[in-house]
């Protein structure tokens, strides 16, 4: 992982703009880039990788339907 990956996940940018809807649901590259921001965004307490997981595996689907 580059420096410029670093910094795209923390901003967010790149994280949605992988996935254009269609057929195919999101990576798992996508959905993993997403939790890790939920993670990150929501004070990187551990115990919660499954609810930040289905979180954005929700997020990219509604947001993509």
């Amino acid at each position: 992982m580059m420096i410029s990956d670093i910094a795209a996940i923390l901003t967010g940018e790149r994280m949605l703009t992988k996935y254009t809807g269609g057929s195919e649901p999101p990576s798992h590259d996508e959905i993993a880039r997403l939790a890790y921001h939920f993670y990150e965004t929501r004070g990187r307490r551990d115990g919660q990788d499954l609810d930040h997981w289905l979180a954005a595996e929700r997020e990219l689907t509604r947001h993509y339907r």
